[in-house]
C-alpha cells in the first residue's frame, strides 16, 4: 500500500512538474484584458515559485513593457490636455515598469518643462579665410556729382586703410551715391552691386575689384571642400539630389561631388554659398525613421458538431455464377447447384435480412488558437511574423520509365506545407502622428483530410491598408464561415417517410463554424524629428547675374564697354543671333512613338563654331511615363582626347540628367559638331513625353559665354 502511495505522489510531482502554474494561466488572462499590473504580480508569483522556468522570466518581461507602454501613451495624452501634474505619475509609472528605457525620462523633462530646453549650437558660417583688416569707423561719405567709379573707390580704400585694385577689364563710369554710416565691407558690397563688379580679397589689407562675368567669376572665386557624414540616407542616393539642386542653384554650373560608401559620406567642392545650401539640404533630407510598435492580438475559434441519430443498416450481397462448381470446400459452403434446387418446398428457402444498429450519437470539439505578437519596426520597412509548423503535403508528377515512353510512372514528392500565423505589416509614420499599415495577415490550419489522406488547409487572409491614430485600436472582424452538411442513408422509399423514416434509415448532420477576430494598436515610439528650421524655405543666394542657354551676355559685354549707339546695337545683335543659330544642341530622332517596357535611344548632337573649352547641359523627362537606364559617350569624347572628363548623372526620381565635358588642353577647345553621348531610355506607362534640354551652360577656351539654341524630343508610348 505503501508503494502505491509513492508512485501516485511521484506521479503527481511530475505532472506539476511538466504543467505550467496556475498564476502563470491568470497572468495570461490579466494580459490578454490589458489589466497590466495583476499580470505583473502574477507572473512574479509564478516566477519566484519555479525561478529556472524561462518562459514565467520571459512573460514578466513582456508585461512590464507593456505596462510600460501602456502608462507612457497616457502621460501623453495627459501632456497634450494640459494636465501635467497626472502626466508626471504616469511617466513615474512608465519609468518604473521600464528601467532600461531612458528615453522616458528624457520625454518626461522635455514635455512637462521640468528643466529648459538646452539652446542648440550656433554653428558657424563658412567665411573666407583671410579677413580685412579695415579700420572699425563708420563711413560718412558723400558724392552728389557724377565721380568716377575707380575713384569712389579708391577714396572708400583710402577712408579704411585699404588698398585697391583693379582687373584688366574693369569699366570706368560715372557714378553717384552716398555711403552713410556704412562699414568698409558694407559699403563696398553697396557699389560693386550697383555697377556689376565683385571683389575678391587678396590680403588683410588689399581687395581687387574685378566685373561680374561669368568667366571672371570663374577666375577669381574661391571654392572650398567640405564633406558631410550621413547617419541614415545613403550617400550615392543623395549625390544624385545635391547634384539637381545645386545646378539649378548655379544656373547650370556643375558642381564637383564624391561619395564614399563604406563612410556613407558626400563630399562637395564649390563656393561657400553652394556649400552652405547643400549643408541645409542635407540637414533637412538626413532624417531618422519613424519607429512604431504593433499590438496585434489574433483570434481564431473553430467549433464541429457532429450528430448521427436513426438506424443503420449493413451492407449484404446476393450474387449468382456460371461454371463448375469449385473442389476447394471452402469456396462451396456459401454456392449451391440449381440441379439440386426445389422451388415447390418453403424448407428449402432462407432469409438473410441486413444488420441494424441503432445510433444516436453526438460530438462536440472546440478550438481556440489566440496570438498576441508584438512586432517592433521601422517605417517603410516590412515586418515578418511567422509562428506556427510545416507539415508535409504529397506531390505526384508521371515520368516515364524508358525513354521515348509514356508518362505512366508516378513519382511522389513530398513539399513542406506553412501552417500557422503568417503576419506581413509595412508601417508608415505621418508627420500628423498617425501610423499607416500595409497588412497582409494570413492564418492557415489544418481542417482534417481529403483523399488519401491528404490534409485540408484552411485559410483565412487579409490583405488590406488601414491608417491608425497613435494608441488607436481597430477591430476586424466578421471572418466566419458557416457549413452544415447533411447526409441520409436507409431503405429507399421507407426512409422518406416523414417521422417513421427515421426507422428505416439514418441522418447524420456535421455543423463547422469558424471565426477570426483580429485586433490591432500601433503606438509610435519615435517619429520623424523635425525642428522650425525645417519648416522654412531656403532662399537662395543669387550673387552674380549670368547668362545660361538664350542669355544675351555677349551682348551685355560688347555693349557696355562704350556709349550704345543704334546701328552698331544692331550689328551686335545680328552677330549674337548668327553665332546662335551656328550654335545648336540637337535630339534625334524629333518624334517617336515606343511601346511600354521597350527600350528606345536619343541622340545628343552639339554643332558650333566656336573652340568649347567646358561645357555642362541638363535634360528634362517625365520619370512617371520614362526611364533613363544608361548613358554612353559620344564621339565629341574621343575628339577631345583620351583624357577628357566627361560628367553624367541619372536621376530618374527628378526626371533630370546632367551631361558635361571639358576639354583636357589648355587654350585648345572642341570645335564642329558631334554626338556627345546616346541616352537610352525605355517606355514605362503610355502617354506623351517630352524629353528637353533645359539648361546649358558653355564657355570658350578665352573664358567667353557660349549661347546655344536647344532642342527637343516628343515620344509617345503606347
Amino acid at each position: 500500500m505503501k508503494k502505491i502511495a509513492l508512485v501516485v505522489i511521484i506521479a503527481i510531482t511530475s505532472w506539476a512538474c511538466v504543467t505550467l502554474s496556475l498564476n502563470y494561466k491568470l497572468g495570461t488572462q490579466a494580459e490578454m484584458n490589458k489589466k497590466w499590473e495583476e499580470a505583473i504580480q502574477f507572473y512574479e508569483k509564478a516566477s519566484l515559485e519555479n525561478p529556472k522556468e524561462p518562459v514565467y522570466r520571459l512573460a514578466l518581461i513582456r508585461a512590464r513593457i507593456g505596462a510600460s507602454l501602456f502608462h507612457l501613451q497616457e502621460a501623453r495624452k495627459l501632456v497634450a490636455q494640459g494636465q501635467k501634474e497626472e502626466a508626471k505619475a504616469e511617466y513615474a509609472k512608465a519609468q518604473s515598469y521600464n528601467l532600461r528605457d531612458t528615453s522616458i525620462a528624457r520625454e518626461a523633462r522635455v514635455l512637462t518643462a521640468e528643466t529648459p530646453k538646452e539652446p542648440a549650437p550656433k554653428k558657424e558660417k563658412l567665411e573666407f579665410p583671410i579677413k580685412l583688416k579695415a579700420k572699425e569707423d563708420r563711413l560718412q561719405l558723400k558724392f552728389p556729382a557724377e565721380t568716377g567709379l575707380k575713384s569712389i573707390l579708391l577714396a572708400l580704400g583710402k577712408s579704411a586703410g585699404i588698398n585697391m585694385l583693379f582687373d584688366e577689364n574693369f569699366r570706368e563710369m560715372a557714378f553717384t551715391t552716398e555711403l552713410a554710416d556704412l562699414s568698409f565691407e558694407e559699403a563696398l558690397k553697396s557699389v560693386c552691386y550697383a555697377t556689376k563688379n565683385f571683389y575678391r580679397i587678396i590680403d588683410e589689407r588689399t581687395v581687387i575689384v574685378v566685373p561680374d562675368l561669368p568667366q571672371k567669376r570663374m577666375q577669381y572665386e574661391v571654392n572650398a571642400i567640405r564633406t558631410f557624414y550621413l547617419s541614415n540616407l545613403k550617400a550615392d542616393a543623395v549625390q544624385g539630389y545635391l547634384m539637381s539642386m545645386l545646378i539649378q542653384r548655379a544656373q547650370g554650373k556643375v558642381p564637383m561631388l564624391v561619395f564614399d560608401k563604406d563612410l556613407n559620406s558626400v563630399t562637395i567642392r564649390d563656393t561657400p554659398q553652394v556649400l552652405e545650401l547643400a549643408e541645409k539640404l542635407i540637414n533637412i533630407w538626413d532624417k531618422p525613421k519613424g519607429e512604431v510598435l504593433i499590438d496585434l492580438e489574433i483570434m481564431e475559434v473553430s467549433r464541429l458538431k457532429l450528430r448521427q441519430l436513426g438506424v443503420s443498416f449493413d451492407q449484404n450481397v446476393v450474387g449468382a455464377r456460371y461454371g463448375a462448381a469449385p473442389t476447394d470446400s471452402t469456396q462451396t459452403t456459401s454456392w449451391f447447384n440449381l440441379k439440386g434446387l426445389d422451388f415447390s418446398k418453403s424448407d428449402n428457402f432462407s432469409v438473410s435480412l441486413p444488420l441494424a444498429y441503432l445510433q444516436f450519437l453526438e460530438s462536440d470539439t472546440e478550438t481556440k488558437i489566440v496570438a498576441q505578437p508584438r512586432l517592433p519596426g521601422v517605417s517603410d520597412e516590412e515586418i515578418n511574423y511567422k509562428v506556427g509548423q510545416r507539415i508535409p503535403m504529397p506531390m505526384t508528377q508521371f515520368s516515364t520509365f524508358a525513354a521515348g515512353g509514356i508518362s505512366n510512372v508516378p513519382i511522389t514528392s513530398y513539399q513542406q506545407q506553412d501552417v500557422g500565423i503568417e503576419v506581413k505589416i509595412k508601417p508608415k509614420v505621418h508627420f500628423e502622428k498617425e501610423v499607416t499599415l500595409e497588412m497582409d495577415i494570413k492564418v492557415t490550419s489544418v481542417g482534417g483530410k481529403g483523399y488519401a489522406d491528404i490534409p485540408i488547409i484552411n485559410t483565412r487572409e487579409i490583405k488590406n491598408i488601414m491608417r491608425f491614430k497613435d494608441g488607436e485600436t481597430k477591430l476586424i472582424g466578421g471572418l466566419l464561415r458557416d457549413e452544415e452538411r447533411k447526409t441520409l442513408k436507409g431503405i429507399p422509399g421507407l426512409k422518406d417517410i416523414p417521422v417513421l423514416g427515421r426507422l428505416f434509415g439514418a441522418e447524420d448532420t456535421t455543423l463547422e463554424q469558424t471565426d477570426v477576430i483580429l485586433t490591432i494598436t500601433p503606438y509610435i515610439i519615435r517619429s520623424i524629428p523635425l525642428n522650425p528650421d525645417d519648416l522654412k524655405a531656403l532662399w537662395v543666394d543669387v550673387e552674380s547675374v549670368t547668362s545660361g542657354s538664350g542669355g544675351l551676355g555677349g551682348l551685355e559685354e560688347a555693349l557696355l564697354d562704350r556709349e550704345i549707339n543704334p546701328d552698331e546695337a544692331m550689328r551686335a545683335i545680328q552677330r549674337l543671333q548668327q553665332n546662335t543659330a551656328a550654335n545648336q544642341v540637337a535630339l534625334m530622332p524629333k518624334n517617336y512613338e515606343v511601346p511600354p517596357n521597350r527600350p528606345f535611344n536619343i541622340v545628343v548632337n552639339i554643332r558650333s563654331n566656336q573652340e568649347i573649352g567646358n561645357i555642362s547641359l541638363a535634360l528634362n523627362y517625365d520619370a512617371r511615363l520614362v526611364t533613363l537606364k544608361e548613358v554612353r559617350e559620344g564621339g565629341m569624347t574621343r575628339q577631345a582626347g583620351a583624357s577628357a572628363p566627361f560628367l553624367k548623372n541619372i536621376d530618374n526620381n527628378a526626371g533630370v540628367c546632367t551631361l558635361g565635358l571639358s576639354s583636357p588642353q589648355l587654350g585648345k577647345g572642341i570645335k564642329g559638331g558631334g554626338t556627345l553621348a546616346t541616352l537610352i531610355f525605355e517606355g514605362k506607362s503610355p502617354g506623351e513625353c517630352m524629353i528637353g534640354v533645359t539648361n546649358v551652360s558653355a564657355m570658350s577656351v578665352s573664358g567667353q559665354v557660349i549661347s546655344f539654341q536647344v532642342d527637343q524630343s516628343r515620344i509617345t508610348v503606347r
